[in-house]
């Protein structure tokens, strides 16, 4: 499918949007490589079958965890108190900050 200029200042029209004459064409040219796209993309899948998930639910599909687990990196931080003691102000193991909400 091949998209106009005249369909190109239609729209604009429409949206109320002023174009150059090089942007209409621009916007012309683009408008159709990408149907052009869509109508390659529907080539290939006419012969697919695309409904082979249609009627299934979340549970006909195997699941697996694909989270990690939330656990302490010792190689990280391998003594967290030394980094409470560093802080300008810390109290019983806790980081003291200035109050920032009312």
């Amino acid at each position: 499918m091949i998209i106009t200029t005249g369909e190109i200042q239609k729209l604009a029209s429409l949206s109320r949007l002023k174009l150059t004459d090089e942007e209409t064409e621009q916007y012309a040219k683009d408008l159709t490589g990408i149907l052009k796209y869509v109508d390659q993309i529907q080539e290939v899948t006419e012969g697919a079958d695309t409904t082979s998930t249609a009627g299934k639910t979340p549970s006909d599909f195997p699941h697996r965890n694909v989270m990690r687990g939330d656990v302490s990196d010792q190689a990280l931080n391998p003594a967290p108190q030394k980094l409470v003691e560093a802080a300008p102000k810390h109290q019983d193991g806790l980081v003291e900050v200035k109050k920032i909400l009312g």
